[in-house]
């Protein structure tokens, strides 16, 4: 793993603090089987978690994305807080980098008012000093504008910074803003879907995470 100095981690939200993965996978299938029924499954789908959904529907269907996305969010939200849960380790290794004066921000491709709802039902809201949602930005992940923003806001080193992700989007990101990328293997994508985008770092679980960033604190 690299030595840097670590000050800062930025965390994406779905599919790394959050399993919000069959609530992802589920609210995609429920649109496409209506689009295009028989043609999509489970794992099928698991490729539409990390793009934006303009990105997903906007390639499936452009003439009919709009449509599209709002009826993933009509069930995405009548079904959340039943399906979304806190990974393990999550809440008391933020409390451990909080502890130690590690500054935390979530950097997130989601629509602010689902995140922050997201955030509350798993009680993480205040282990954060900026949250970045999806209309924070302009350009979404893999480009760098959300970590730039997310780096602003803090006033810090990016030097110091680190962003921690479950997919390529994330690590495209950290890799574009010039900051460590870190791939976390709890996530639904494989190393082997991973490598090929070079993360610096890769952990196993939050444990792990921490005490990395206390290594190199």
């Amino acid at each position: 793993m690299l030595d840097v100095s670590i000050e800062t981690v930025l965390f994406d939200f779905d599919g790394t603090l959050a399993n919000t993965n069959a609530l992802i996978s589920q609210s995609h299938l429920a649109v496409l089987e209506e689009y295009f029924p028989g043609e999509y499954d489970l794992e099928a789908v698991r490729a539409f978690n990390g793009p934006t959904l303009e990105m997903v529907y906007g390639k499936l269907n452009p003439l009919e994305k709009e449509t599209m996305i709002a009826k993933y969010r009509q069930f995405n939200e009548a079904h959340h807080d039943e399906m979304v849960t806190v990974f393990e380790g999550v809440t008391e290794n933020l409390e451990r980098l909080k502890s130690i004066g590690i500054r935390l921000a979530i950097v997130s491709s989601k629509r602010n008012d689902v995140l922050l709802r997201g955030l509350k039902l798993l009680h993480l809201t205040d282990y954060f000093e900026v949250i970045i949602g999806g209309l924070d930005y302009q350009k979404a992940k893999p480009d760098p504008e959300p970590i730039y923003v997310a780096l602003q806001q803090l006033k810090v080193d990016p030097a110091k910074a680190i962003m921690v992700g479950d997919n390529s989007h994330d690590i495209e990101s950290a890799n574009n803003a010039g900051i460590i990328s870190v791939f976390v293997e709890w996530s639904e994508k494989t190393r082997a879907e991973i490598d090929p985008f070079k993360p610096d770092v890769i952990v196993t679980s939050m444990t792990d995470l921490t005490d990395y960033v206390i290594r190199n604190k």
